[in-house]
């Protein structure tokens, strides 16, 4: 019975666009940790369009990026590339997130988040006060992979002004920034 209701909502949550985490270590009812993955994911949708202060990022049906605005006074915020600053629909970003499928986006002030169905973190934009998780202050014109999360499965992404934040799947906060 328990390996029927596994697959049951394995299936359930991949219809939604959802890849359900590993079970954590110390969870002994798969079922549970499923449901509980399941409604959490349920209550709590991916973004799949975010706005920030002058510019929008958007997920098509597939997983791929676009965006639009102005992205004056802050490089590489729209994420297309050097030179690119106005943008008056939304434009598929270049080949990003290595071929991943992104889930969900966030939208800072000067600054962009895309979270990939394979839980890395690609961050774009203006690399003031290390709000990109780099581990430096370097703009990023495209987006680029945190390399911080490699072994972490990344749940849940949001952009701040001058910070940026993350949920792992085993319930870590991480904030990086000012």
């Amino acid at each position: 019975h328990a390996s029927l209701a596994l697959e049951a909502i394995r299936l359930w949550a991949r219809e939604r666009g959802f890849e359900p985490p590993a079970q954590p270590e110390g969870e002994g009812c798969a079922v549970r940790w499923l449901c509980f993955a399941a409604l959490l994911c349920e209550s709590n949708p991916p973004a799949r369009v975010a706005a920030g202060e002058k510019h929008s990022v958007f997920i098509d049906g597939e997983g791929r990026l676009s965006s639009c605005g102005s992205g004056a006074g802050h490089p590489g915020l729209l994420g297309h590339g050097e030179g690119v600053t106005l943008l008056n629909a939304p434009t598929r970003l270049p080949p990003a997130l290595g071929g991943e499928r992104a889930v969900s986006v966030s939208a800072g002030e000067g600054h962009s988040l895309a979270l990939a169905a394979e839980g890395s973190v690609w961050s774009w934009g203006e690399g003031a006060w290390g709000k990109l998780g780099h581990g430096n202050e370097q703009d990023h014109r495209q987006p680029k992979k945190i390399e911080a999360f490699a072994g972490q499965r990344v749940v849940a992404v949001s952009a701040g002004d001058y910070h940026s934040l993350a949920l792992t799947a085993d319930g870590a906060v991480w904030s990086w920034g000012e």
